[in-house]
């Protein structure tokens, strides 16, 4: 089972793969440092809170809904522990 974190790190994959974005472009559209999303991106971050995928959602052009939508976000299929 993956984290909330492992899921949203493969559907920034995904939006930055279509826009073609790098880890550094997106941190410039996001206002985020790069070294956050580099942590992040290689899943030393433990804790993506609310805020964060807002900014991330929003250097990606997209609403935050998009980023933290699907069904791999069901309780069902998440390590919440």
């Amino acid at each position: 089972m993956n984290t909330i974190n492992d899921v949203i790190v493969e559907k920034l994959l995904i939006f930055m793969d279509k826009q073609n974005l790098t880890q550094y472009k997106l941190a410039m559209n996001s206002g985020l440092p790069f070294a956050t999303i580099k942590s992040i991106m290689q899943r030393r971050t433990k804790s993506i809170d609310l805020k964060t995928v807002i900014l991330l959602a929003s250097g990606l052009g997209i609403h935050a809904s998009e980023l933290i939508s699907g069904e791999q976000f069901l309780a069902e299929n998440l390590d919440l522990e």
